[in-house]
């Protein structure tokens, strides 16, 4: 049986970093922008980041002394979405269950055809997020589950004034994240009690995921 999360959910430094070097290769791939070794003030928050991607060699400087992403760096990055699509197609279907009828609101996804409607619905107060609560009992780093998510949300921003260079260090966004795994629903509070006894919490996760994985694989045919 998995051990209960030990709460509250911390970050340290070295994780933090690990985390936003992908970030910075994640953003060095996609947007592939002219980085000069010579940083200016947007990205001068970020050369902590570049000096470990250096040392990593998971980045190079090329001819026009910028800094790019070495084929090292690709294959990191390659296996970071193939590992963020494993635990999105994982957790995604647990993203809005209703406790009190044990019904997923993704059962009804083929009801909400526009993406309005759909979110419409998910915003409904029946619907509980159990994301974290399956990542911790299936052995998964909530943290983890959650930096991935705002990736894909764009939460970190990428825009022009250096806000995202300054947050990905040393801004509040770590904060939000911990905040989201420290105040979730987690596994060992799913226990209840009904006219027959008490059912554990493990007991109640287990079938969750059986559900929920049942689900998803009729929805993916």
């Amino acid at each position: 049986m998995p051990q209960p999360p030990k709460l509250p959910y911390t970050l340290d430094e070295e994780k933090k970093h690990e985390f936003a070097r992908l970030y910075l290769l994640d953003y060095m791939i996609e947007e592939e922008p002219e980085i000069s070794i010579m940083l200016d003030e947007h990205n001068e928050d970020l050369e902590p980041l570049f000096e470990e991607l250096m040392a990593r060699e998971l980045i190079e400087i090329d001819k026009s002394q910028c800094y790019r992403v070495s084929k090292k760096g690709v294959d990191r990055h390659r296996r970071f979405l193939k590992r963020y699509r494993e635990m999105m197609a994982i957790n995604d279907i647990f993203c809005a269950v209703d406790l009190a009828t044990g019904e997923f609101a993704f059962s009804y996804y083929d009801d909400y055809p526009d993406r309005r409607s759909w979110e419409n619905f998910l915003s409904q107060p029946r619907w509980d997020d159990l994301r974290i609560a399956v990542a911790e009992y299936l052995g998964e780093d909530p943290i983890e589950l959650v930096f991935m998510s705002f990736i894909n949300e764009k939460r970190f921003g990428r825009d022009a004034n250096g806000k995202w260079q300054f947050d990905l260090l040393l801004g509040t966004i770590w904060d939000e994240i911990l905040e989201i795994c420290n105040t979730a629903i987690h596994w060992p509070d799913l226990g209840y009690e009904d006219d027959e006894g008490f059912v554990p919490a493990e007991d109640v996760i287990e079938d969750i995921i059986a559900q929920g994985n049942a689900l998803r694989q009729r929805l993916t045919g």
